[in-house]
């Protein structure tokens, strides 16, 4: 009902405001049938993603670009702002450290340096003790990540932190400036490299 009076739109405006439709008990409890929490769930995914996709697209994606997975990283939108820039091998090449960084905190025990690119919940790994030789082998080839951004690195070594700012650390601060996009593309290339991933 429409509130057209001074009168009515106080009082529409009074108490507080509705809870949203959802199926409830007699006591008045949300539903806890299995069909109802299941459809409940799936809307709260769709909420969930529908900001997202909106907040990407503020970012200069279309809409249908905005839902695809790689939008969910500064690397991915880099990638798909500027394909030509950055590559679909550097993509997947820079992802690829990204996870082997991931394994390698978890398996040493060593937190997340960024709180918004890590899972809360995991902040202490799953311990050195338990797994020492997977550690060892995630530690290995961190250092061999390491070694070859080094060998493409300039003094001062903005080739490695620019490529473990985007790809490690997920964010994109300064990475609409030509000289940062350069540095990042080339510590992707010899993450390409590295990897043997085909261009």
């Amino acid at each position: 009902m429409t509130a057209y009076s001074k009168a009515e739109k106080l009082r529409a405006k009074r108490g507080r405001p509705s809870l949203p439709a959802v199926a409830r008990e007699a006591n008045g409890r949300k539903s806890r049938r299995k069909t109802t929490v299941a459809l409940r769930l799936v809307e709260t995914e769709k909420e969930v993603k529908s900001v997202a996709v909106a907040n990407r697209m503020k970012m200069g994606l279309s809409a249908k670009v905005a839902g695809t997975q790689e939008a969910g990283s500064v690397l991915g939108r880099l990638h798909l702002l500027n394909p030509d820039e950055i590559t679909r091998a550097q993509f997947e090449a820079g992802m690829r450290m990204a996870g082997d960084y991931a394994r390698y905190y978890a398996l040493t025990g060593i937190p997340f340096p960024s709180v918004k690119a890590m899972d809360i919940a995991r902040v202490r790994g799953l311990g050195n003790a338990d797994r020492p030789d997977a550690a060892r082998v995630a530690t290995n080839r961190v250092m061999k990540i390491e070694m070859a951004l080094g060998l493409v690195d300039l003094a001062g070594k903005p080739v490695t932190s620019v490529t473990k700012k985007v790809c490690v650390l997920d964010e994109g601060e300064g990475m609409q400036m030509p000289h940062m996009i350069g540095y990042l593309k080339r510590g992707l290339l010899a993450l390409v490299e590295h990897y043997e991933i085909c261009a």
